[in-house]
């Protein structure tokens, strides 16, 4: 079994606010579209996503205007790149971190 080491990149939840469902995830097991892009919308519950992978997150930001190749308007999204060029957008509510596997 593998060890994993948290790296922490997590979207403000406000204090006042309690924390939804939380779950977990390889990126490997998230399907990009034809241009390496995945997007996870929320619908208002606030769940906590743990996203796990062995690969380095390169960038982060907020979507400029961008329509995906699966015909999903990105714009005011948040977003990561990571070092194989697949690039997550996330809804802002969504609290979400990535653990970095070992070994």
């Amino acid at each position: 079994m593998n060890e994993i080491e948290a790296n922490h990149y997590t979207t403000p939840v406000g204090l006042s606010q309690e924390i939804g469902p939380q779950f977990t995830l390889n990126l490997a097991d998230l399907l990009p579209d034809a241009n390496g892009e995945i997007v996870i919308l929320n619908e208002g519950d606030d769940p906590c996503l743990n996203i796990v992978t062995d690969l380095r997150l390169l960038e982060s930001g907020i979507a400029d205007a961008h329509v995906t190749d699966g015909g999903i308007e990105v714009k005011g999204l948040q977003y990561w790149v990571f070092e194989d060029g697949t690039k997550l957008y996330y809804s802002p509510g969504l609290s979400i971190s990535v653990e970095h596997q070992i070994g």
